[in-house]
Formats: C-alpha cells, structure tokens, sequence
C-alpha cells in the first residue's frame, strides 16, 4: 500500500523549505498542496495568502523577479482556486508582465492559460479566446504540440459556446421571450 501525503503535509513542508531559502522548491510543494486540496473544506484562506506574500516580499526584497513572477502566479492560482477571479486575474497579469520581461515564453504560455481560464469564468469570453490564442502561439513556438492541441480544443469549444449564445440571444429577441 502507498502512503498518499495530503495537502496538509505538503503545504508544512512549503514552509519549512521557505525557512531553508529554497523559494523554487517552496513553490513547488505548495502547488502540489494546492493540487490536493478539497476545494469543499478549505480553511484558513488567509494562512495560504499570508505564506505566499511573506515569500513575495522575501523575493522583492532580494531582487529575484523570476521568483517573485512565480509567487504572484501561485497567488493568482490560489485565489482562483478560493474563487476570487478578480484578485486572481490580477496576479495572473503581474506575473505576465514580469515572465514576458524576463523573456520566459514557457511560464508566459503556461501564465496565460491561467489567466484564459478565470477570464473564462468571469464571462469575458473575447479576452478568453484571444489569451487562449497568444499561449497557443507561444508553446507553438516552443514546439509543445500537445499543448497546443489542448488549447485548440478548448478554443473550439469557447467558439461553439459563443455561438450558441448569439443565437440563443437571436431567438430570445426575435420572439420576443425575454419581455414577459
């Protein structure tokens, strides 16, 4: 039988690893915790928030934008994971700008995947499409054709959703349903 850590586990062991200095490490367990947590039984929101900015001011303070870019898209992560799509969008855009200026396409086109799922949730689908587009181009460019298929499929499907809406829209209109 193996023994499945659990979120918890993961998540001390985050910060024991952010104690130690290893910020890389740290991200890593803590997206794994965040992986396996129960989105029906989080607690303590503010602990996950608190940890992830003290690590942010940790990266600022000394200087390292590769890392602070990783903190704010863990942060954009968790708080879509809380569904705070707007705080999350937030970081998600923070982090983009320094992964763009940094020249890092990899963590961009994975940046703007996250971001394309919140916006996709905020109803935003025009956005949506277009960020869902710009990392398709970007890991195309990287050669990770899975990816891409991926993201095509999930475009397609926006694109039919879309479309279905403009012609619910069409009929609710045409016949005059939405005024009783």
């Amino acid at each position: 039988m193996v023994a499945s850590i659990d979120h918890t586990e993961l998540f001390e062991k985050s910060k024991k690893l952010f104690e130690d200095g290893d910020i890389i490490n740290t991200l890593e367990n803590y997206q794994k915790a965040m992986e396996r947590i129960d989105r029906s039984k989080i607690k303590n929101k503010p602990e996950y928030i608190q940890f992830l900015e003290s690590i942010l001011s940790h990266c600022r303070e000394h200087n390292l934008p590769e890392e602070e870019a990783l903190v704010l898209r863990a942060l954009g992560r968790t708080y879509s994971l809380f569904k705070q799509y707007p705080e999350s969008m937030k970081y998600h855009y923070k982090s983009l700008k320094i992964q763009k200026k940094l020249g890092k396409k990899l963590e961009t086109a994975e940046g703007l995947v996250f971001l394309a799922e919140d916006l996709e949730v905020s109803g935003d689908f025009d956005k949506c499409l277009k960020t869902f587009q710009e990392a398709s181009n970007l890991f195309q460019e990287l050669g990770k054709l899975r990816k891409v298929k991926e993201i095509k499929k999930e475009i397609t499907r926006l694109e039919e959703f879309s479309r279905e809406m403009v012609e619910d829209e069409y009929y609710l209109h045409k016949f005059n349903v939405d005024k009783y």
